[in-house]
């Protein structure tokens, strides 16, 4: 589970923090990124207690979900 701290700086979570669970996303060795690094791709999670949509940052997308688009 990865701790997201939503943009919504109203978001009911504790302290903005919640949680995700990227296991059915990401390979065993994906992990939090920041825009720029090598191989870091964009995936948006919403909050499970306000909705918001969050960018986040993340390595090692498994692509056989569908959920990458090249370009």
């Amino acid at each position: 589970m990865l701790k997201i701290l939503c943009v919504n700086e109203k978001c009911t979570a504790p302290n903005r923090i919640f949680l995700w669970n990227e296991r059915p996303y990401l390979e065993a060795d994906g992990k939090l990124a920041e825009e720029g690094d090598e191989d870091a791709v964009s995936f948006v999670v919403p909050c499970k207690n306000c909705g918001t949509k969050n960018k986040i940052w993340v390595t090692k997308v498994r692509e056989e979900d569908g959920i990458v688009r090249t370009i």
